[in-house]
């Protein structure tokens, strides 16, 4: 026998014929099964067991006599000349069927690289209740195989070794290409093989690309290129889309000089067609530059467990780009080489606003920056000097078109602004770490809408490679898959500063949460502001204070009088404003995204009003009103929110004073703001239909400003133990913010008697719970009480 067809030994290629574990019980519709290419000698010397380029063959797996199991084919290949190291073979077995009971194998034997004769390559189609899927091999051929002969062998792989299957109804195809590997790069597939990527000038930055396929299975192509210090390098590859998805999934590695160290990964998500995978890394070490290393492959799963299948017709692309940085504070200068860039805290570039007035000229700084590489952080810090009372910082970050040497990265951006201020408690290091995550006074923080921003604000409390503990005063992070705040319109905020006795720092980081970069300028701008007149008239002793006013009495109805003996004014300067529910911050309603963060979340402006001291039964009905003036182009900056806190005058606790606070109702927090929607009303019959519900709010759009007023439905009132209270205090804060600008609010309210009416459908109407006779009580001193059921229970408002 010649040497081109000595086979593996005996006993690893024949099957003994066992009974079949599974296919086709012959009926008189199954056709007749011919048997053909049943050994290894026929195929090498029947005619119908050669298998030629573009002739599939069709044909049953199953002996045409009883028992059917166990059926082998061989066929024989014979290579074509000029067959060399750049021939690949692709044998491809399937079953057309929907349906069958073979786990198809197919075995290819010839020529070992060790001038033994082996298996050269083996695949099967575990597929149990599924439908069948192609068993595929594509293998590279060597110098020296032109003219031999290779056999393949077709046969069950059953779960159970000693119960092979069959299947006497459908044919499986068989067919074989010989091609040339597509790939001119190849061999490629190491280090030391790696394709050079010769980078020629194109303006001015250095470039260098190259195509490629990865034509057999788990094949690995190298690319390898040359990086100086201070360069950036972006790495592109990518799969076009050929309107199919690829055997593989498309995967890339970028390795350090040396070939020990990866810099970089990724992959493509499943079931993409083609597929697109970037990344820019900037060389900041002294041992990083030389000789860098870009490496394709298909993804093989976590530890290279799968297979990637090769691919004949999805060809890739690779290209890369040597840049010279761009940005001012990333950039070394030769004639200052010792000014490092502003990647960390301790490097941040600084401007120092020692000689400004709050709100005056000079009083403004930006910088212009660039996110150009992954991992690019950029800090910058302002210093304000010291000052004597409260004052406001503005900031904006505003993306610009210049740059853009190459494409933003294909993945989904996530760009983030912080602004921090130092903690130092004057204790231990650990000491001033617990403070900033636990104390309040010396971080603030607000969690009530936005939860998960506690582990963002501890972290920066907690991390060891910052200077200090750093209080973050604010976030913002970017919301791309909401439309309302495209080109990073959510990028800004206003920040309470406090008075302070010396100059004080603030930081500022901006950079992007994953791998995103896009080589584009930005330009962050900070200003500091005066606090107004009237947030400032509020504090004493260095403290912001409630006004106090008392409440008058009218007999205007739903509105108060809108005169000064009804009416308090303010501006809300700082923070983002309430949000109705946590709905609306997940889809970022409002001025900031879904997870942005202010540890002061709202200006706030606090009135105590005394109530009035009237005669059983106290109940009062209760007029509110409030009005937004708009901006100068005719937008409503923000709506109201109003906090409520009564004091039950029959509940006392001397803990606290003459009464009780109470800031709940029966339905949660007693914060009243505007809603459009019908609801109930605290007096509305559990058993009223939705028909009967009327808004519990009246909205006026002026030509200057926004009016709300609570609707005569809502049976606004005062309940007798608040009477007895004494007070009631209003938290004013801004809700449903959409801008910054500072603009003016009027609260008015007053009280009236009670009941009043309110219109139904049909053109009546019908009185608020009215106060009935509830019977009386000895008083201790002979007499009695007189007591009052019904009347107002406001408490139960929704």
């Amino acid at each position: 026998m010649p040497t081109s067809v000595r086979l593996l030994p005996f006993a690893l290629l024949v099957l003994a014929a066992c009974s079949s574990g599974g296919g086709e019980t012959p009926d008189a519709g199954t056709p007749v099964v011919e048997d053909l290419c049943n050994s290894r000698e026929e195929a090498l010397t029947r005619p119908e067991c050669e298998l030629k380029p573009g002739e599939p063959l069709e044909r049953f797996l199953a002996l045409d006599s009883e028992p059917r199991a166990g059926d082998q084919d061989w066929y024989r290949i014979v290579l074509p000349p000029g067959t060399n190291a750049r021939t690949l073979l692709n044998v491809n077995g399937t079953y057309l069927a929907s349906s069958t009971a073979v786990n198809l194998s197919v075995t290819i034997l010839g020529p070992l690289p060790d001038g033994k004769e082996g298996s050269l390559a083996r695949k099967e189609d575990k597929h149990a209740q599924g439908a069948p899927r192609p068993v595929d091999i594509v293998l590279p051929l060597r110098d020296g195989m032109e003219n031999q002969t290779l056999l393949v062998l077709v046969q069950d792989a059953p779960d159970v070794p000693s119960r092979p299957n069959f299947d006497a109804r459908n044919k499986y195809r068989l067919s074989v290409r010989i091609d040339q590997n597509p790939d001119e790069q190849e061999p490629n597939d190491t280090h030391e093989t790696a394709t050079p990527l010769v980078l020629t000038q194109s303006g001015e930055m250095l470039m260098g690309a190259s195509t490629g396929y990865l034509a057999t299975d788990n094949d690995v192509d190298h690319y390898a290129f040359d990086l100086a210090e201070g360069k950036i390098a972006y790495v592109h590859v990518t799969a076009p889309d050929l309107d199919a998805v690829p055997n593989w999934r498309l995967s890339y590695e970028l390795w350090r000089p040396g070939f020990t160290e990866k810099e970089d990964e990724g992959v493509v998500l499943p079931q993409v067609r083609g597929g697109e995978l970037a990344t820019a890394r900037k060389i900041k070490k002294a041992e990083l530059p030389g000789h860098w290393t870009l490496v394709v492959k298909g993804y093989r799963g976590t530890n290279d467990r799968d297979t990637a299948q090769g691919d004949l017709t999805q060809p890739y692309e690779v290209e890369v780009r040597v840049l010279e940085e761009e940005d001012a504070q990333d950039r070394l200068d030769p004639q200052r080489p010792t000014v490092p860039d502003n990647d960390r805290a301790q490097r941040a570039t600084t401007r120092n606003l020692s000689a400004a007035t709050p709100g005056a000229t000079g009083s403004s700084v930006s910088f212009t920056g660039r996110l150009g590489y992954i991992s690019d952080q950029d800090w910058y810090s302002v210093r304000l000097p010291a000052f004597s009372t409260p004052t406001l910082l503005r900031y904006r970050l505003v993306p610009l078109d210049t740059g853009g040497r190459f494409p933003a990265m294909p993945v989904t951006a996530s760009r983030v602004v912080h602004v921090f201020t130092l903690v130092a408690t004057g204790g231990p290091l650990n000491e001033s770490r617990e403070s900033c995550a636990t104390d309040a006074a010396v971080c603030p923080r607000d969690f009530s809408e936005n939860p998960d921003a506690r582990g963002l604000v501890d972290r920066f409390c907690r991390r060891t490679d910052l200077p200090a503990p750093m209080c973050l005063h604010s976030s913002r992070e970017e919301a791309v898959g909401n439309s309302r705040f495209t080109a990073l319109s959510n990028f800004r905020g206003v920040i309470p500063v406090p008075a302070h006795d010396a100059a004080l720092m603030y930081y500022f980081l901006v950079q992007d949460n994953g791998s995103w970069v896009d080589d584009k300028d930005y330009r962050l701008e900070v200003s500091w502001d005066a606090e107004d007149a009237d947030e400032l008239s509020r504090y004493v002793n260095g403290a912001e204070a409630p006004v106090a006013r008392t409440l008058a009495s009218t007999t205007a109805f739903p509105s108060p009088p809108d005169t000064a003996e009804f009416s308090v004014t303010g501006q809300l300067s700082h923070g983002h404003g309430r949000l109705r529910s946590g709905t609306d911050r997940v889809n970022g309603l409002g001025v900031r995204g879904p997870l942005d963060y202010d540890a002061v979340p709202s200006d706030t402006d606090s009135y105590v009003f005394d109530l009035p001291s009237v005669p059983p039964p106290e109940d009062r009905t209760w007029l509110l009103q409030w009005e937004v003036a708009k901006l100068a182009d005719g937008g409503t900056p923000h709506g109201l929110a109003l906090d409520l806190t009564f004091c039950d005058g029959d509940a006392t606790d001397a803990g606290v004073g003459t009464c009780t606070p109470v800031r709940t109702g029966n339905r949660g927090p007693l914060t009243l703001g505007y809603r459009s929607d019908a609801l109930r009303a605290w007096h509305t019959p559990s058993n009223a239909g939705t028909s009967s519900l009327q808004p519990l709010y009246q909205l006026e759009d002026r030509p200057s400003s926004t009016v709300v007023t609570l609707a005569p439905y809502a049976c606004g009132c005062l309940e007798r133990r608040f009477i007895r209270g004494g007070t009631l205090r209003v938290d004013v804060t801004a809700s449903e913010r959409l801008d910054y600008e500072r603009v003016n609010y009027t609260l008015r309210t007053g009280h009236g008697d009670y009941p009043q009416s309110y219109p139904v459908d049909g053109g009546t109407t019908v009185s608020c719970p009215v106060v009935t006779d509830g019977g009386t009580t000895p008083d201790g001193d002979g007499g009695v009480i007189q007591n009052y059921a019904g009347g107002c229970n406001f408490t139960y408002q929704p």
